[in-house]
Order: structure tokens, then sequence, then C-alpha cells
């Protein structure tokens, strides 16, 4: 049976036979779309749509969890240790309850 874990909102942990995958949501606007009038005129729907996007694959469920640590920590404001060594308690403690559930 594949995983299929959500970790944020916007982030889950899915597998398939040889990889744990991350992956992010994403909100498609089909009117974006370049081809948007051939859409359109072949009856497309205008409505928004969530998409699941690859990110990133791995071989274990640790190391796909390393790497989002990782990301979220690259990606904070904090200007100095302390606030990322908080940032990263914060996401073991949200990875915790997660895995209380």
């Amino acid at each position: 049976m594949a995983l299929n874990i959500n970790i944020t909102e916007d982030i889950k942990i899915i597998s398939d036979t040889h990889n744990v995958i991350v992956q992010r949501k994403h909100i498609v606007d089909p009117t974006k779309s370049p081809n948007w009038a051939k859409l359109e005129a072949k009856g497309a729907s205008s409505a928004l749509r969530e998409e699941w996007r690859d990110v990133s694959y791995h071989p274990s469920v640790e190391q796909a969890v390393k790497s989002i640590m990782c990301k979220k920590v690259n990606s904070s404001d904090a200007t100095s240790l302390t606030e990322v060594l908080d940032e990263i308690k914060r996401f073991e403690t949200e990875l915790s309850a997660i895995l209380k559930r």
C-alpha cells in the first residue's frame, strides 16, 4: 500500500514502488494558460483546480522529512541561529503531532 501523508496543508509525502516522493500543492488557473483561447473554444472549464506536483524523490521517509525540513529552514526569515533552531523545533513538534494521529 502506498504512502499518502499530509505534512502541512500544501506539502505531502507519497510513495511508489521505488521512491518516497515529496509533493507540493499548486492552485492552477486555466485562464492564465497561453493556450486558454483554444481550450475555451473546446469547452474547457475556467474553474481553479488543485494539482499536487512532485518536488523531490527519496529512498526513505526519513530522508524525505529531512528534505522538507531543510527547505523550510532555507526559506525561513530567520536572522539568527536561535531563530533557526526554534524553526526546527517547531517543525519537529508539528511532525510529532502528525505521527501521533
